[in-house]
């Protein structure tokens, strides 16, 4: 990926020198995630703190030295990306005391994601995490997004406490978490650059890690630097997906662009979006190219997924109407026009088939019963 050429701005590429550790992004991401939660316990630890804690909140009960050793490879996805989570806040915490700064607090992450996906686009969410993070009095750091040319660049600024391991440490992670959480929120990876105005030296504390993003060290600002048509990308998660997954780790970032079950979901959301916004459905070929798919590959990931672009067009329809009909007053004939139907009459026989009732039966029976007098 190239980013405008100004020095100033672009700072030394690490991609350019290859040191150790430090590499353009690749699918390496899950060894990475156990070297960098191995690096953030063993960083607690020797700072002070307690890492057999964030273990033992995970019903882990090894020793620190033997969690650490090879065992830790066979630690499955899931339970490694609570560990991570919670390592990253003491190490954030950690940090934030050094530097006298406000701690992190549980509830910060609810404010911040109902502000995430309430929003309509990427653009919306960022500027409305901004104005957050100044409310929460900078406990998750401060951010401010500029764009200039085909780029969008967003300044992040964190507490520094002069321990530059553990700054560097908890700055990275930070940078990490941002780009995974903008890149679950649009369904797409973000892709760019993660800039640190940490020397190049501070390659020193990775591990031969790879990352999600290009790594730049040696730069004027921290900041996360990625295509501007990325901020007009609509927002596919809603709280409910963040309530299923409270244990999200954003070191880990989407999962591969290909799996199927992702791109089901993210098919059936840009679907629903498209049809209450427009109401009209998306066909194949458009959806495929939302998704950056050729139309027959679109097929076989839906097909793996255990599903086809008729049955999630059915879906998402159904959802629709039943919501149309019992939460509003709605004539039936626009809301066979709301939903992309050639006529009403082609909405009766599919609403009967989804419920066995016509629609204005279902919407009589769903009215709660008058009390008597």
């Amino acid at each position: 990926m190239t980013e405008p050429s100004s020095s100033s701005d672009r700072g030394k590429g690490l991609a350019a020198k290859q040191p150790p550790g430090v590499r353009r992004p690749n699918e390496n991401l899950l060894a990475t995630g156990h070297r960098f939660v191995a690096r953030l316990l063993r960083l607690i630890e020797s700072r002070g703190g307690d890492a057999q804690s964030v273990l033992a909140t995970r019903n882990i009960d090894q020793p620190l030295a033997e969690f650490l050793g090879p065992g830790l490879l066979a630690v499955e996805k899931q339970k490694l990306r609570a560990i991570a989570s919670h390592a990253s806040v003491v190490a954030a915490d950690m940090q934030s005391r050094k530097a006298g700064r406000a701690l992190f607090r549980a509830g910060d992450w609810r404010l911040l994601f109902y502000c995430l996906t309430g929003s309509k686009s990427l653009r919306e969410a960022i500027q409305r995490m901004e104005e957050l993070l100044v409310a929460i009095d900078g406990r998750m750091g401060f951010a401010s997004l500029n764009c200039s040319g085909s780029w969008a660049r967003l300044t992040l600024r964190g507490a520094r406490s002069g321990d530059e391991e553990l700054d560097f440490i908890v700055s990275l992670h930070g940078e990490l978490m941002f780009h995974s959480i903008f890149s679950w929120l649009i369904g797409v990876p973000l892709g760019g650059i993660a800039a640190l105005d940490y020397p190049e030296s501070a390659a020193c504390y990775l591990d031969d890690d790879s990352w999600p993003f290009e790594l730049r060290l040696g730069t004027p600002r921290s900041e996360l630097i990625f295509a501007e048509r990325m901020l007009d990308l609509p927002v596919l998660r809603t709280m409910d997906d963040c309530e299923a997954a409270p244990t999200l780790n954003f070191l880990f970032g989407l999962r591969d662009g290909n799996d199927p079950e992702e791109i089901a979901r993210r098919s059936r959301q840009l679907m629903a979006l498209v049809l209450r916004e427009e109401a009209r459905m998306l066909s194949l070929d458009e959806l495929a190219n939302e998704l950056v798919l050729g139309r027959m590959t679109l097929r076989r990931r839906l097909s793996a997924a255990g599903t086809t672009f008729h049955k999630l067009r059915d879906e998402v329809r159904r959802g629709i109407a039943i919501d149309l009909v019992v939460n509003s007053d709605l004539p039936i004939e626009e809301i066979a026009e709301r939903l992309d139907f050639c006529d009403s009459d082609s909405l009766r026989s599919a609403f009967h088939a989804w419920t066995g009732m016509a629609p204005t039966h279902y919407r009589r029976s769903m009215k709660p019963a008058a009390h008597p007098s």
